[in-house]
């Protein structure tokens, strides 16, 4: 394990208005996913950044730190995140296999193999999508390399075990390079390789992986090497269509000018895209039902192209560059300075039932987990209190998340 501190904080800057402030961290990564429950940002390594290389580093989007890498192995690309927090998956450009990345202990563990084919040679990780409500169970679509075209098939693993069906385009199924999960019995799949660029609907049972149905040219033109996001029966494309797929699948609108990585804020509701053009990139902000521009942010920070983007908690976003930096993008009027949080408090703690919380903040929601990172129970914060006879005696952590979207950590010990 590598720890180090990256002690450079690159300036601000405050292009838009008062309140969105442009951070920058000098990273090269390939890929990137935030945890609510640890407030950080993961991301993958490549070999080319150097000394810390192969890994998967620990930013802290309050600070811009870079505070801890984690040895995970040769080329580290795609991650994909459970919706507990308790684990993270990345595959690898060099190596066929997936390595599993544990939060709660900050270290690598499950790796397996994805197969190969007899004369096309190995599968590589395009893709990976977490089942949601089932951490150990991923989706991933599967490639060749040097190949055209590349797809390789779509399967479920289980703690590294795969199902026996999968989707395939050379048997009962359809090209899907990227996915997402609209929940755990169905998954959306999109072709961006060839000129069919079907969108695909996917069941997914004990069994493994089929498909239901697809629907060409959506969205229409070449639209090739697209992505997309899902949120509410809407697949929100980096092309700017916005595709409605609560029956069959078709085109209800059109951002204008977006173009770039793409991600749903749940906590504005607002479509954002990391927009790249002949170099220069913004930060762009749509409304979902309008289909309108909401406000845009020019970053001078950074340049080149932008390659994934996320939302890392409220008025938080931070996306990758070519030029090898995360952007953080925060917005000021949501800060809360360290002796605001530390106004929270729980008590009493040992308990042996009842967990009470005082706090200055109104707090949204409080997930109890495990010393593993579990979810173990999930409570709306109501009259101050928290019922939690029914655990287990030992170590616990309540994560509180105030009505900003801060979240702080607070050790509880159940006797």
């Amino acid at each position: 394990m590598k720890q180090f501190l990256l002690f450079l904080l690159f300036g601000t800057s405050i292009i838009m208005n008062a309140q969105l402030q442009v951070h920058t961290v000098p990273v090269t990564t390939n890929d990137l996913i935030y945890d609510s429950n640890t407030n950080r940002i993961y991301v993958s390594i490549p070999s080319s950044n150097g000394s810390n290389g192969n890994s998967i580093g620990v930013i802290n989007p309050n600070t811009y730190l870079l505070e801890n890498t984690i040895f995970m192995g040769s080329e580290p690309s795609v991650l994909a995140i459970s919706d507990n927090g308790q684990y993270i998956y990345c595959g690898f450009s060099s190596t066929s296999k997936i390595r599993r990345f544990d939060v709660a202990s900050q270290s690598a563990s499950l790796q397996f193999q994805l197969g190969a084919d007899s004369f096309l040679g190995p599968y590589y990780a395009e893709d990976i999508e977490v089942i949601p409500g089932q951490p150990n169970s991923i989706a991933v679509t599967r490639k060749y390399s040097g190949i055209s075209p590349r797809f390789a098939g779509l399967a479920i693993y289980d703690d590294g075990v795969q199902r026996p069906t999968i989707s395939d385009k050379f048997g009962s199924g359809e090209i899907s390079n990227k996915i997402e999960f609209k929940n755990n019995t169905t998954l959306f799949g999109y072709n961006n390789e060839t000129t069919g660029f079907n969108f695909n609907r996917l069941a997914v049972n004990s069994g493994g992986v089929n498909l239901v149905s697809t629907a060409g040219s959506i969205p229409s033109g070449y639209p090739f090497s697209l992505d997309f996001t899902y949120n509410n029966n809407n697949a929100y494309f980096t092309n700017g269509s916005v595709v409605d797929t609560t029956t069959l699948p078709y085109v209800n609108g059109v951002f204008p000018n977006a173009n770039g990585p793409v991600v749903y804020d749940t906590y504005t509701n607002l479509v954002c895209y990391a927009n790249s053009n002949s170099g220069a990139i913004t930060l762009k902000r749509y409304n979902p039902n309008t289909f309108l521009l909401f406000d845009s942010l020019p970053i001078s920070n950074a340049f080149g192209q932008a390659k994934s983007i996320i939302s890392c908690g409220n008025g938080c976003y931070a996306f990758n560059t070519s030029d090898n930096n995360v952007v953080i993008i925060t917005n000021g009027n949501l800060s809360v300075d360290e002796n605001q949080m530390k106004s929270i408090s729980i008590f009493p703690n040992p308990t042996s039932d009842y967990l009470f919380v005082n706090s200055d903040i109104e707090i949204k929601e409080i997930k109890i987990l495990d010393a593993n990172g579990r979810i173990q129970k999930n409570v709306d914060f109501a009259n101050n209190k928290i019922f939690l006879g029914n655990l287990q005696n030992g170590i616990y952590f309540a994560s509180l998340i105030d009505v900003n979207g801060n979240i702080t950590t607070k050790k509880i010990i159940k006797k």
